[in-house]
């Protein structure tokens, strides 16, 4: 895929939250659709974001291929109180250079190597932990070819 990178200014917004250890990052499909059950369960007036902003930070702050550490993060339209280890939480607006990737999730690498180099390239540096922002998945779509992720890094001047 030829990828390309563009500034964009995300706004602030209002996420509910949840750290989780993923064993590997396939356990994706396993437990982010049970932590969306366990939301609408306990507040099903709950409401999304418009538009949705669901992404995952990464905390470990380099590549692991098992027990990666994250933060869970979907963007609603207001605070509800805290339980177990769900967080509702401000997340600061940002300045971050984004990579679009179509297609599987075991091809991310590939953006990930572009994006950084497109950083240290242009004069910048990472200001926080990357960030994958899901568009288009296994949720709404047959082919893995037509998945769609857009890879958000916040970034500051050198």
């Amino acid at each position: 895929m030829n990828y390309s990178a563009t500034i964009k200014e995300l706004p602030e917004c209002i996420v509910y939250s949840k750290k989780l250890t993923l064993p590997h990052y396939n356990d994706c499909f396993k437990i982010i659709p049970q932590i969306g059950e366990t939301i609408a369960a306990k507040y099903p007036e709950l409401k999304c974001a418009v538009p949705e902003y669901c992404f995952l930070v990464y905390l470990d702050g380099e590549y692991r291929e098992e027990n990666v550490n994250a933060e869970l993060c979907e963007a609603v339209d207001k605070f509800y109180p805290d339980f177990d280890d769900i967080k509702f939480k401000t997340i600061s607006a940002a300045r971050v250079v984004s990579v679009m990737h179509k297609g599987a999730y075991s091809n991310l690498g590939k953006a990930y190597a572009y994006v950084f180099k497109w950083i240290e390239d242009n004069g910048y540096i990472a200001a926080d932990n990357p960030r994958e922002s899901y568009i288009d998945g296994i949720w709404n779509k047959e082919s893995e070819d037509e998945w769609l992720t857009e890879i958000q890094v916040p970034i500051t001047r050198k």
